[in-house]
């Protein structure tokens, strides 16, 4: 196919299909910005696997009713997973209006944990950070539940001294 032909055959495809793709999209997001960056995005799929998709019609709708229902999937997946590592260290709410905050207090968890002793760390993540109970914690690191009390009680005595005006 020349690429001529790839670029008029294209662009009937795209005005043919584009507001079916991007309507749906608008309808499941609910955001214009992002609905239309995916339906772009699912073009540029189109345009990049033009040689390798079957020719007839149905096809190419198919094709790009999957890709923009992939690129939709994809796109929550990320959003859940930027989410999920922005709440990680986040202590209140009220810091998520000021990003200024937010990075004091990222650069105070590091200088809290830099002053713990690395066992006192290294439970306190396992508890915060990897959900683990404190008899989980005992028996990965063969140490007493009370020890465990104990090593997460100081770290959260030293985090509550340090974070006090945030909390």
């Amino acid at each position: 196919m020349t690429l001529k032909y790839k670029k008029i055959k294209f662009s009937l495809l795209f005005d043919k299909h584009y507001t079916k793709l991007y309507r749906y999209s608008i309808k499941v997001l609910k955001d214009n910005d992002i609905a239309s960056e995916l339906v772009q995005e699912t073009f540029i799929k189109l345009w990049n696997n033009f040689d390798s998709i079957n020719d007839s019609e149905r096809s190419v709708e198919s094709y790009l009713i999957v890709t923009l229902k992939n690129n939709i999937i994809d796109n929550y997946r990320k959003t859940k997973v930027r989410e999920k590592h922005t709440n990680q260290y986040i202590l209140d709410s009220s810091i998520l209006e000021d990003i200024d905050n937010q990075w004091e207090i990222i650069d105070l968890i590091k200088i809290i944990y830099s002053s713990l002793h690395p066992n006192t760390v290294q439970i306190f993540k396992l508890s915060r950070d990897k959900g683990l109970t404190y008899k989980e914690i005992a028996d990965k690191k063969n140490i007493s539940i009370k020890t465990v009390e104990s090593h997460i009680s100081k770290a959260l005595i030293v985090f509550r001294k340090y974070l006090k005006d945030y909390l």
